[in-house]
């Protein structure tokens, strides 16, 4: 067991919100010219600790080690925890010998890399934040940081709407609340597929973006980078739409039964695409649709004449997404079965 005071390190590191405990080891035994396994075991680790790889493992502290981390980082506990997300996660008792353990990250959840001109000046080596997706964009800077191909870093500012896009989804998602996420993800999919299929986009803003960005089509590393700003639109609508679903309403209010019809032009209309949407786009909707179908009887709805939420409540989860996992690959998380790189499956068409 712990006993005393640990003593505090000489220089301290400034605490990055997000970041993992294993990058965050690394910057402060650096910053103090020690050995990573050196700071390991100086706050409970074994003595065949190794070093950890920030990129794809994480350090898991019992309670022991992460009194003694914040003691010798000369910050308190409640500070710690704030900051970086793994700080309670590990599975270690504080009567177990070995108060330090590196595991390997899955890997749908392996950090991202931080900002490099968010963490510019406040560490020399990269910083790997926890993530609950594969790529993430700054606004602050207007970059995009990822990992596949060894793309870390990539400036936007050939393409602001990305950024903006990127504004959107964390308002929508902040209206509502955890249900959001799923609804990106079932919009990056409906993305994914208009994209795959050569569709909505393809001979226009997604083309002219791969070509700011360098990039042919053979990249499958930038899809979700190049569809993103229609991905939100899409995702902002399919939320009009479940709003109205929540309370067994067809869209806006529209005659009782489906309104499929209604509905995809309408999402036709926000991306400025309305004749690409009626030549094939609405598939990959109507498929959509097909999932998310009202399942309240029409006599209900009807009598009940409920009206929606507001668009800042948090809607709550309808089917088929009972189950929104907090991180992993949007794909994992979206009720469609289709996957980038894979060949489309058949999906609803028009009635």
């Amino acid at each position: 067991m712990h006993v005393g005071m640990m003593a505090v390190l000489p220089r301290r590191v400034e605490l990055i919100r997000g970041e993992t405990l294993a990058s965050y080891m690394w910057r402060l035994a650096d910053r103090n010219g020690m050995a990573f396994e050196e700071l390991a075991r100086r706050i409970g680790g074994s003595r065949t600790v190794g070093q950890a790889d920030a990129e794809t493992q994480e350090v898991q502290l019992g309670p022991v080690a992460r009194q003694r981390l914040a003691e010798v980082s000369g910050r308190a506990v409640e500070q710690m925890e704030r900051a970086l997300p793994s700080w309670a996660a590990g599975r270690i008792g504080a009567r177990a010998p070995r108060q330090v353990r590196i595991e390997a990250w899955a890997v749908e959840q392996r950090p991202v890399q931080a900002c490099a001109l968010c963490v510019a000046g406040r560490s020399e080596r990269p910083v790997w934040r926890v993530h609950g997706e594969q790529w993430a964009v700054c606004t602050r800077h207007g970059r995009w940081t990822g990992r596949a191909d060894g793309r870390f870093q990539v400036g936007l500012s050939g393409l602001p709407e990305v950024v903006g896009a990127h504004v959107r989804r964390v308002r929508l998602e902040h209206r509502t609340g955890v249900y959001g996420r799923a609804l990106m993800a079932d919009a990056q999919q409906v993305a994914v597929y208009w994209w795959q299929c050569r569709q909505m986009g393809a001979r226009g803003v997604w083309r002219r973006r791969q070509e700011v960005l360098g990039v042919d089509r053979s990249a499958l590393w930038a899809v979700p980078l190049v569809v993103y700003p229609e991905a939100v639109i899409v995702a902002e609508s399919m939320a009009v739409r479940e709003r109205q679903r929540a309370v067994g309403r067809s869209f806006a209010g529209g005659p009782a039964g489906w309104s499929t019809g209604r509905w995809v032009a309408w999402v036709g209309e926000r991306l400025g695409m309305g004749e690409e949407m009626a030549e094939g786009g609405h598939r990959a909707l109507e498929a959509w649709l097909m999932a998310h179908r009202n399942r309240v009887p029409v006599v209900k709805r009807v009598a009940r004449e409920v009206r929606p939420a507001g668009r800042s409540v948090p809607l709550a989860l309808l089917e088929p997404h009972r189950v929104i996992p907090s991180a992993g690959p949007l794909e994992e998380v979206s009720c469609l079965p289709w996957r980038l790189g894979s060949p489309m499956t058949s999906v609803a068409s028009r009635g």
